[in-house]
Parts: structure tokens; sequence; C-alpha cells
């Protein structure tokens, strides 16, 4: 009976370790399945084997070293017991305490895994927790990241302070019992509460992308307004919440290239363009045409006229295509092409309805008309007229086409009647 040092004191409680070890034996046999017996017999076993501990004043360390290895055994077979017992049942009919933990390896089983869901739900907590936080302070935090970085770093604290420190168990501890929650679901409990703050979390990051929209919009109404500075800041935070968000990647294109800073117009535009925005096509291809590198913008454009018939754009965004693959045709001397551009952006120009949302509409004409000058066809005039007409010095490049209407117009006898 190994190594135990036998006294009439100690000797039921080390025949009850014995019995409790024979029954262990039967869990050893992988091949063989457990009978209803045999479970019973091991948690009788350890029953009896907790009856002498409690009569025993002075146990041995060598029987309490032989006690935690055969439980130790016990917990790692128990889903053999599982297989052959409803334990639940057994606790119902038995009345169980709460401290036999035997009884209760099904919840013991349960324990293990919230315990390891907990690890995993809270390196999550904690990573979504990070990435949210970067992305607001990258972008500039402003009053409502302070708000959106304050708000979950606050719930997360609070939920590692009941989990984490004396004093936030205790309360929660405290809090679970006057919810009357019983002691076996406590841990449920409390994984409750984790896993709804990482739900919390979870919805706030989906929220990212409809926040980043909120920044983008409240940028664009900056421009409107003539505040560049203002807007770029909403730009570059509606980007830090979400670098997928192509309009904002567009709209500060398009504000770098209002200020002159056109290589980080072209990297913005670049971005949007792999969004398939129509607008950042044309405008990209615009920068192209300006640096006299037109087989790259007539590809940007046609791609670009593509995707506005895909997505059915606005009016004035065909417009501007169409004007652009004009005008980078004429460059490129091919002017029966250059041509049939340009019709078309005068004819969608010339539409009422269409016309007054295209600021430029005499850019269309003013190209048209030096195709047909230089191809000397008499409606060159005509179009100049238009040109004259339409035109705006507020238009860097219309500013230089008003200049040739006004050249070749006194050349003709004609004068230009602009409004």
């Amino acid at each position: 009976m190994d190594n135990f040092n036998l006294s009439p004191r100690t000797l039921p409680l080390q025949f009850a370790l014995v019995r409790y070890r024979g029954a262990l034996e039967c869990l050893d046999h992988s091949q063989t399945s457990l009978s209803t017996e045999q479970a019973l017999e091991i948690l009788s076993a350890r029953d009896a084997l907790q009856n002498e501990l409690k009569k025993t004043e002075q146990v041995s360390v060598n029987i309490l070293s032989k006690l935690m290895e055969l439980d130790l055994r016990l917990k790692q077979k128990a889903g053999k017991i599982l297989k052959v017992l409803n334990l639940a049942e057994y606790r119902q009919s038995l009345s169980v305490p709460s401290q036999d933990w035997w009884w209760h390896l099904d919840s013991q089983q349960v324990h293990w895994l919230i315990r390891g869901s907990t690890i995993i739900a809270w390196t999550g907590s904690l990573g979504l927790l990070a990435n949210i936080a970067s992305r607001f302070l990258s972008g500039g935090v402003g009053v409502l990241g302070a708000v959106a970085v304050v708000f979950p770093s606050l719930l997360t604290l609070l939920q590692a302070r009941s989990e984490l420190t004396e004093a936030g168990k205790e309360g929660l501890e405290k809090l679970v019992t006057k919810l009357r929650i019983p002691p076996s679901c406590r841990e449920e409990a409390k994984f409750g509460s984790l896993l709804t703050l990482s739900i919390l979390l979870l919805g706030f990051w989906f929220a990212l992308p409809f926040m980043s929209q909120v920044y983008n919009q409240r940028g664009l109404n900056n421009y409107d307004q003539g505040q560049l500075g203002t807007a770029e800041e909403n730009y570059l935070r509606a980007i830090a919440l979400n670098p997928d968000n192509v309009d904002a990647h567009y709209n500060l294109g398009n504000l770098y290239e209002d200020l002159q800073q056109f290589d980080k117009a072209r990297t913005q535009y670049l971005i949007a363009v792999k969004g398939d925005v129509p607008e950042a096509y044309n405008n990209l291809a615009r920068l192209f045409i300006q640096k006299k590198e037109y087989p790259q913008a007539v590809a940007l454009l046609n791609q670009g006229i593509l995707q506005a018939g895909k997505q059915d754009s606005f009016p004035e965004v065909k417009y501007n295509l169409f004007k652009n693959l004009g005008w980078a045709r004429f460059k490129q001397g091919r002017d029966i092409e250059a041509q049939q551009a340009l019709k078309v952006a005068t004819g969608i120009a010339s539409n009422p309805e269409n016309a007054q949302y295209i600021g430029n509409q005499g850019s269309a004409h003013c190209l048209l008309a030096q195709v047909l000058q230089r191809q000397k066809q008499p409606s060159a005039i005509e179009q100049w007229q238009q040109c004259c007409q339409l035109a705006s010095t507020i238009n860097p490049d219309e500013d230089t086409w008003l200049y040739l209407a006004h050249k070749k117009l006194k050349e003709a006898g004609k004068s230009c009647k602009q409004p």
C-alpha cells in the first residue's frame, strides 16, 4: 500500500486513499469506455476520502501529495465521467454541497473554457481599444475624437479594475451577491460583463467608417466656406478613421490642388482612383495633361468615362471627363478624336438643367475653337465667341484661352462680347 506510515488514527484515511486510487485506474484505459458504476465508484470514493479528511486533525505531507496527484488525474480525465453521468441530475438528487468540486466537474470544464475565452476577450478588447485610439490620435483628436477615445477607454478601465484589482474583485463579488447570482454561475456572469464590453468596442470599431464620413462632410462644409486649414484637418481625421474613405482622399486632393501642392494632390487622387471615383480619374488626368504626359492622361480619362457611365455620375463629372479627353487628344495632335470628345462635352453643357451645375462651360468651347482653328474651319469663330462669353479669368486655364479668344476674334474683325 505504497509508502504510508500506518497508524490506527490514519488507517481509515489511508484505506480511503487506496480505494480512491483504485477507482481512478479505470480512467487510464483509453481503449475502453467507462461504465456508470465505475464513474459513480470514483465519485463515491472521493466522497469517502473527503469524510476521512474532515475527521483527521493532522494530515501528513505524504498523503496530501498523493491526494493532489490523484485529484489532478481525475480533473484531466473528467471527460470520461461526463460522457456517462449527468452530474447536474445527481447534484440535485443528492443535494451535493458546492465545495465538493468532483461533483461539479462539468462546471469545472465550463470555467476553464470561460477563462480561456476571457483571455481572448481581453486581448481583443485591448487590441480594439488601441486601434480606435490610434486612429483618432493620428488624425488629430478634436472634441468628437476626445469623446470617442475617452468613452471606450473609461469602460475598459472600469472593467479592468473589477477584474484585476483586489478592490475591484471585492466590489464585483458584492454586486453578483446582491444580484443573487448563484456561485456556480459567477464566472459566467463576470465573463458576460467582459463580453458586453467587447461587443461595445466592436460596435464602436464598426462605426468608424460612419464617423469618417461625418468628418469628411465637415471638411466639405469648411471647404465651401473657405476654411481650408480646418477642411484639411477634417479630411485627415476622416482618412485616419477609415483609410478606405476614397471620397475623403479625393476631397483632400482637390484641396491640395487649390493650394498648388500638386505632389500631395496627386498622391490623394491616386488612392481615390483605386476606389473608382470618376472625379479622381478626371483631376489626376488633368495634372498629367499639365505635365504633358498625355498618354497617361488619356488612359485615366477613358477609364473615368467608363466608371462615370457605370455609376451614373452627375452631368458635370461627365462634362469634365470629355472636356479633358478632348484637351489631351488636341495636345497629341489627334484633332478628329479631340473634336468628337469636345462636342460631347459642349452637348452636355448646352442642356439648361446641366448648365447651372457646370462652372467651367467656356473650357470646352475654348478647346474646340483651338481644334477647329488648327483645321482652318470657319466654325472656329463661333466657338471663340462662345469661349469669350462663357470663360472666366478666375479659372487659370480659361484665362489663357480667353487671351487667345480676344486675339483670334480681333484678327477676324469680330468683337469679344462677354456677359
